[in-house]
């Protein structure tokens, strides 16, 4: 059971046949040319968040490939509806490109009643970085030492563990959890991660479920815990933290990122940002750093990566319902 708690976060005519031409001699120039200024990608998320994560290690992959300028811009809230409306209105050139992930794309459309954009026809998918589980993480002097000490606490004391959110994902994940358990938590929203983590290592919060990327500096330092893992078997770089599915039968939950860009973007450019985004997945400079942090790599075209998307937002409508949250 979910218990929300506030908090303060902060002309000329010219003939058809020559404008056909027209156009399609710009489509060959903008292919022969791209690129030849900055490329932005958009983060819809906080410094350190898988999406971020994933959008500076492909930054960093093409601005070493194309000898161009290519800068992260993170505009997070809303679990990522701020940075995707931005997406959305910028221009459809190819040098903005934006991450989607679970939160903006998957779990938006059942967790909010009106969206600022479409997640699907609003854009055109480049293609899939990868696949991430989530982790469930207690300060480092929390009593609860497994998710047994925390599900049979909550039963003793409904209402008293507070958890933090800071995107669908995190939301979905604590919500579905809690009705699976039979528990009462509370939840506290965070506009970013940064500050969600702050909370938890004060125990100002006392569990908060995170995808692996966003979890790998704290997991280093020691000062927060996993308890848990969101998919259905545990994890080989966790290999002693149990998966939620050994205490919860049949509990599992995965997140994505992609890379996507404005509808109508020349395809041209579409193609190569795209066969970019494949020859990234081999590159060990790129492919060496994600893995490490937990996270699976997934590559696809764009239709591939439509069709991923497309089904992903059945399969967490199907995660909202079960976690019984009311669309806001």
């Amino acid at each position: 059971m979910l218990i929300r708690r506030s908090r303060v976060l902060k002309v000329w005519a010219v003939p058809i046949v020559s404008t056909l031409f027209m156009a399609a001699s710009v489509s060959v120039i903008c292919a022969d040319t791209y690129p030849s200024k900055t490329i932005k990608i958009i983060s819809p998320s906080g410094p350190g968040g898988a999406s971020d994560i994933s959008a500076r290690l492909f930054a960093n992959f093409l601005t070493k490939r194309w000898k161009q300028s290519v800068v992260v811009i993170n505009k997070p809230g809303a679990s990522g509806l701020i940075g995707t409306e931005a997406l959305k209105n910028s221009p459809a050139d190819g040098y903005t490109l934006g991450m989607a992930f679970s939160s903006s794309h998957a779990s938006a459309p059942h967790i909010f009643k009106k969206l600022p954009y479409d997640p699907i026809n609003d854009f055109r998918c480049i293609g899939l970085i990868g696949t991430a589980g989530g982790i469930a993480l207690v300060p480092a002097n929390s009593p609860f030492k497994s998710m047994s000490d925390l599900i049979a606490y909550a039963k003793a004391n409904p209402g008293k563990v507070l958890f933090g959110h800071f995107n669908n994902f995190s939301l979905v994940t604590a919500a579905l959890f809690a009705e699976r358990a039979n528990i009462q938590l509370v939840a506290v929203a965070y506009k970013e991660i940064g500050n969600a983590i702050t909370d938890l290592i004060a125990s100002e919060i006392r569990l908060m479920f995170v995808d692996y990327p966003s979890a790998q500096a704290q997991l280093s330092s020691g000062r927060l815990i996993p308890i848990a893992v969101t998919e259905r078997k545990r994890h080989p770089l966790l290999p002693e933290v149990p998966a939620l599915a050994e205490s919860l039968p049949g509990f599992e939950l995965t997140g994505y990122m992609a890379v996507t860009v404005p509808r109508g973007t020349p395809e041209d450019i579409v193609d190569k940002l795209s066969q970019a985004l494949r020859d990234a997945h081999a590159d060990p400079a790129f492919r060496s750093p994600f893995e490490k942090t937990g996270a699976t790599l997934v590559s696809s075209t764009p239709e591939e990566c439509r069709t991923f998307m497309v089904n992903q937002i059945e399969r967490w409508r199907q995660y909202v319902k079960a976690a019984k949250i009311d669309p806001q």
